[in-house]
């Protein structure tokens, strides 16, 4: 979805992927996006996800070689994720990853709280993800 300026309307649908061309459009409709929220605090978001949305390709100041040196690994998250559904789907992208990038991407698994609760958490103590409830682990290497 598109945040546009001049008439101060969102237009389009959600995407993923944005051509050169689109650049502006998505820088304006981030920062319209970030105003919103800052504006409405109290309120909850609609349509909190989580991802990335990055310009990658010619004149993009090198953001795809520094977001590929940063990939970690990629993460099954067992309370949300379908074993024998997305397992499947992250070894196709690993090994895609794998080929591109020129080294081997890991799986890792992660237990996670359900949606809209995190009564484990508590920000005054480190924590440990390998410990419960959380239990990462590298699934595959």
């Amino acid at each position: 979805t598109f945040y546009r300026v001049r008439d101060k309307r969102w237009i389009g649908s959600k995407q993923c992927k944005y051509k050169p061309d689109q650049r502006e459009a998505w820088i304006e409709t981030a920062h319209e996006y970030n105003r919103q929220r800052q504006a409405h605090a109290d309120q909850k978001p609609e349509g909190l996800e989580n991802e990335v949305n990055l310009y990658v390709g010619p004149g993009d100041g090198g953001v795809e070689a520094l977001l590929a040196r940063s990939l970690a690994g990629l993460l099954f998250f067992r309370s949300t994720g379908q074993e024998g559904r997305d397992l499947p789907v992250l070894r196709q992208l690993r090994s895609h990853l794998s080929r591109v990038l020129g080294w081997q991407v890991p799986i890792f698994a992660v237990t996670n709280e359900p949606r809209g609760r995190l009564r484990h958490w508590d920000h005054s103590r480190p924590l440990n993800l390998r410990a419960p409830p959380y239990h990462l682990q590298l699934v595959e290497t």
